[in-house]
């Protein structure tokens, strides 16, 4: 089981799954660059989701984009946040001195989130603006990052009309990705077969996992896109069950954009290890401020109430600034 596999690997110094001697890795490859300053920092805790997955429980990692999304999650007693690539691109504005190379500004924002909080931020490696490079270098540069997790796909490339790739080429990228990032790094792999049907789906997870990934997610979008009848819960509920035949739940990565299509509490109660929400904050925070700018302008009160600007200073740590300031 992973809880147990986690706890030898990090007693004995081996990485999960790659069939190789352990080794002891070199006290660089702890470290990551700041985004702040441009010097090495302290070592991140990158076993930090290790633990919290070993701990048993589901560990809930909402989408994050920026600083301040992230240090909402550490207030609110969040363990984990995803790097969401749609969010890091809907609110990305290079400025001049930023580097013209979208996955150099994307492993930038991964450096400020690791620096901002205490999360264990996990980087999405297939995002359409890696270009031509590798899953080797990109696990390589998220490591470098601070990542505490890594995801990759089975998908030829990015977009979701790309053809799979064979179970056999995956798994000589597992290879290659878990030798890149260690044993502290959770190496997490995404299948897109549902599309073709969950029992593919359920094969290519059982094979990702001997191969040597940590955690599978088997994107469910198949059943995320229609209304949330009773009879759409039953046939997603139903496909969940079918994939927990064969493949551990506690090994399983669940998904929802906004964390609406699976219940926290169901979730929890058919074992799954991570629940990643993508959207989440993103959409939350578009919703808030479209609602909040059309009632500030009508002159009526809000749907919600709002942040004093101390409250909001002490939240997001910039307290200092605000009384400077006022």
């Amino acid at each position: 089981m992973l809880g147990d596999d986690l706890v030898t690997a990090r007693t004995s110094g081996a990485r999960i799954g790659d069939g190789q001697e352990p080794r002891e890795l070199r006290a660089e490859e702890h470290q990551h660059r700041s985004a702040v300053d441009g010097v090495d920092v302290a070592p991140v805790p990158r076993a930090m989701l290790r633990d919290a997955l070993s701990g048993g429980d589901l560990v809930v990692a909402p989408g994050c984009y920026d600083v301040v999304g992230a240090r909402v999650l550490e207030a609110a007693g969040i363990e984990a946040a995803y790097l969401t690539p749609f969010g890091f691109q809907a609110a990305d504005a290079p400025a001049p001195h930023a580097p013209d190379d979208p996955w150099e500004r994307y492993l930038d924002r991964a450096r400020e989130l690791v620096d901002a909080a205490g999360l264990a931020v996990i980087v999405d490696g297939q995002t359409g603006l890696e270009g031509n490079r590798g899953a080797g270098e990109r696990a390589a540069d998220a490591f470098s990052a601070g990542a505490a997790g890594f995801v990759m796909e089975d998908r030829q490339g990015f977009g979701k009309d790309r053809p799979l790739r064979t179970m056999a080429e995956v798994g000589r990228e597992v290879a290659t990705v878990r030798r890149e990032v260690g044993r502290e790094t959770t190496v997490i792999v995404r299948t897109d077969a549902v599309r073709d049907s969950v029992d593919e789906a359920r094969a290519r997870c059982e094979s990702y996992l001997d191969a040597g990934a940590d955690l599978v997610l088997p994107l469910m979008t198949r059943y995320l896109n229609y209304p949330d009848t009773p009879a759409d819960r039953e046939r997603r509920m139903s496909a969940y069950a079918f994939l927990l035949e064969r493949v551990p739940a506690n090994r399983v990565v669940a998904h929802s954009p906004t964390g609406r299509h699976l219940p926290v509490t169901e979730a929890r109660r058919l074992g799954f290890g991570l629940y990643l929400m993508s959207q989440l904050l993103i959409s939350s925070a578009v919703t808030g401020m479209t609602h909040e700018i059309a009632a500030v302008l009508a002159d009526e009160p809000g749907p919600m109430s709002l942040l004093t600007p101390v409250d909001l200073a002490s939240l997001t740590g910039v307290g200092q600034w605000l009384e400077n300031r006022w």
